[in-house]
């Protein structure tokens, strides 16, 4: 699928004041996948059957539109613009050239592009499109066949897609210069029977210098497939820290756990699966309906109404509509937490329990365990002195 996605992680991470900043924009919404643990197609929400399967020219130059008027009012001169699917690609050539012509046009404003695609439809001609107009593409891969044909299926026949991916890849690595200046990174959903060391060594043997670990979108009230307690997440996460950070300078960059340590040595984490400020980011449907986050949609009730579109409705009132500063308030749990500079309390959706979402995350067991082993390695290795500086 998702915020480069290696994703949500805001182009605007230095900016802490809430306002949004950029849209995850659905511009197509059929997938040639079918993943089992999709949260679009899999998870409850079916939305996606009543909406065009393809964005149209208009709802495009209307949400041009609303940049320009958004951005005017908050007083900033860029955006951040995610393509997003389903799988974006299947809008062809052609017409994602006229919406990449027409959002770069936006008045007085400079669009950033990140897209995230499964990576199947990729070639050059693809390739060159992004490298044109300085679309930054994550990936989406889940390891090696035996683990990520489990989940990650044609939505034709049910065979898996893993050996035709890195097909594509190796062609066009080789065939492609401009395939390394536009790639940025895959984003890799954890599967709890796989070994976590052993997925950070075959990512870094395919030559994979970044790429994310994610948790699989569930929560006590909508349960992850093969849902057996947080334990095999807890072991998959600590087992891919221990190989990542052995490897020392030779480490790939892992976003999830980058970010962890940068929290916990007092930095800020602004990666919505680590609590970031869903205020920051919108969902634009094809048929222009504003959205809070997509993944949010798995927890039903109000989070997947349509109240809200771009031709009668500006971008920011996602934010007061949903309530997200309400939503989004932590648990007594969470807030008293010695690790809650690490995780941030998880991530939104993972929290909800049917009611409401004042509480620690379906992962929290799994989450503290690896943030309380990182702060022991910090400890360990961090000289004295600036270890003083950090608990002052």
């Amino acid at each position: 699928m998702p915020s480069n996605e290696v994703g949500r992680e805001q182009k605007s991470r230095r900016f802490k004041d809430g306002v949004l900043r950029q849209a995850i924009v659905k511009v197509a919404q059929r997938c040639n996948l079918d993943c089992t643990y999709c949260y679009v197609y899999n998870r409850g929400d079916s939305s996606w059957a009543n909406r065009p399967p393809v964005i149209s020219e208009r709802v495009i130059r209307r949400l041009s539109e609303r940049i320009t008027e958004h951005c005017r009012k908050f007083g900033f001169d860029s955006f951040t613009i995610e393509l997003h699917g389903g799988e974006p690609l299947l809008v062809g050539h052609r017409h994602m050239r006229r919406i990449l012509e027409i959002l770069r046009a936006t008045e007085n404003v400079t669009i950033h592009f990140v897209l995230q695609t499964n990576g199947l439809l990729l070639d050059r001609a693809w390739v060159e499109l992004f490298d044109e107009f300085e679309v930054c593409f994550g990936l989406s891969i889940d390891g090696p066949p035996e683990i990520a044909d489990r989940r990650r299926v044609m939505r034709q026949d049910g065979s898996g897609s893993t050996e035709q991916l890195l097909a594509v890849i190796s062609g066009l690595r080789r065939d492609v210069p401009e395939f390394r200046s536009v790639f940025g990174g895959c984003l890799c959903v954890i599967d709890p029977i796989a070994n976590g060391a052993e997925i950070v060594d075959w990512f870094v043997k395919q030559g994979f210098s970044e790429f994310d670990l994610l948790l699989p979108n569930g929560n006590r009230a909508n349960l992850p497939d093969e849902w057996q307690g947080p334990e095999p997440y807890r072991r998959f996460l600590l087992e891919a820290f221990e190989r990542w950070y052995g490897l020392g300078e030779a480490a790939p960059r892992i976003r999830m756990l980058e970010t962890m340590m940068t929290g916990l040595l007092g930095g800020d984490v602004y990666l919505d699966s680590l609590g970031g400020d869903l205020q920051m980011l919108c969902v634009i449907e094809s048929d222009g309906s504003i959205g809070l986050s997509d993944v949010t949609r798995l927890c039903g009730g109000d989070c997947s109404h349509d109240r809200l579109n771009i031709f009668e409705h500006e971008l920011s009132l996602h934010a007061s509509d949903y309530e997200v500063m309400n939503l989004q308030t932590l648990c007594s749990t969470c807030a008293s937490c010695p690790n809650l500079s690490a995780c941030g309390g998880g991530y939104l959706p993972h929290r909800f329990d049917g009611q409401g979402f004042s509480n620690p995350s379906l992962y929290c067991d799994a989450l503290f365990a690896l943030a309380d082993r990182m702060r022991t390695v910090i400890r360990r290795d961090l000289p004295e002195k600036l270890l003083c500086k950090l608990e002052e």
